[in-house]
């Protein structure tokens, strides 16, 4: 399926991307220092950096990049952040000030899966860089903690890349537990609501069941991407994530708005996944397309998010119309979803 897509510019992440490592928010289109940073966009300006440090060598087409060194350089940062983030006990600081000094005294579960899942996706994608041995050892160190974690996101974000068979199992069991507790007729999910990136849970089930052959985990799965796409396409078509403004609890209405750009990024990718472990079903394919396409104008306001020139995704749809600030979140969820959309679809 081809999409008439613009150019992918990295312009404005380049602007967001200092020593210390990519700015947390902006205040328009400057970074907001205030804020700081987090290792959360950190986390997934590694994922990033990896893929683009792949396709380097010959950019294609739809890609244009700063600089030849520039996906050298994104790792390097984001790299080093996380690694002087990490803990004696392997757990992560999150935020940092701009001055560089620690703002937490250890960060979210949520955080440090998707740190792990991070770390796992360079290891993968670069197997052989002078960043592998570092990002192994911090893995080494970071591993232990996921028997302990129970937040239903941070385990899927673990499970998202990795490929060692007992914890995947462990994972896959954590999950199914959870949909098991909750699955109804009418309600097929892991909770007794949706929040934001909800469809990295079926994501990981799905992976977890293709992974270890746990065809029961698969059926779970499916059932979570169809009961999730019901949910956050409009009868139209287009891609309307569940709000930030009061979520969608069970038994109750669901928000509309604030919708976030890391939950269109995140069903764009958990839908290509699905998509290919699930024989080609065309259905997940055209959810991931209307999601990449909510980013372009596709969306209940239909306002574009996403500005070619500059390279700048907007923080998001409220009631009134777009907010104008464009973050780090924003920018690296377009990227993470557009890139693996041109990898899987070409």
């Amino acid at each position: 399926m081809r999409l008439n897509l613009p150019k992918v510019s990295l312009s404005h992440l380049n602007h967001l991307l200092t020593p210390l490592g990519i700015w947390q928010h902006t205040r328009y289109a400057e970074p907001w220092v205030e804020h700081g940073f987090s290792i959360d966009d950190q986390a997934r300006g590694l994922i990033v950096g990896a893929w683009l440090h792949q396709l380097a060598a010959k950019p294609p087409e739809w890609l244009s990049l700063p600089d030849a060194e520039f996906p050298a350089r994104l790792i390097e940062i984001c790299l080093q952040y996380i690694e002087q983030a990490q803990l004696e006990s392997g757990r992560f600081h999150n935020f940092r000030s701009a001055e560089g000094e620690w703002l937490d005294e250890v960060g979210s579960d949520d955080s440090h899966g998707r740190t792990v899942w991070a770390l796992w996706t360079l290891l993968q994608a670069l197997p052989t860089s002078e960043w592998t041995a570092r990002a192994r050892r911090v893995l080494e160190h970071a591993l232990p903690h996921a028997r302990a974690i129970r937040s239903p996101r941070a385990l899927a974000f673990m499970a998202l890349a990795d490929e060692n068979h007992a914890r995947l199992i462990q994972f896959g069991h954590a999950l199914t537990d959870l949909y098991e507790a909750t699955r109804a007729p009418d309600w097929r999910w892991f909770e007794n609501y949706l929040t934001y990136e909800n469809p990295r849970l079926p994501q990981a089930l799905l992976l977890c069941g293709v992974r270890t052959r746990t065809p029961q985990w698969v059926k779970y799965a499916r059932e979570a991407f169809e009961f999730l796409a019901q949910a956050t396409f409009a009868e139209t078509g287009y891609f309307s994530p569940v709000g930030t403004e009061g979520w969608y609890v069970r038994g109750r209405t669901r928000a509309v708005f604030d919708q976030q750009p890391v939950c269109a990024g995140a069903t764009v990718e958990a839908f290509l996944d699905a998509w290919q472990a699930l024989d080609r079903y065309k259905p997940f394919l055209q959810h991931a397309a209307r999601a990449l396409m909510w980013y372009h104008g596709d969306n209940i306001h239909q306002i574009a998010l996403y500005d070619s020139e500059t390279g700048v995704v907007y923080d998001g749809l409220n009631a009134l119309g777009v907010n104008l600030n464009r973050g780090a979140e924003s920018i690296l969820s377009y990227l993470l979803a557009r890139i693996k959309w041109e990898l899987y679809t070409r």
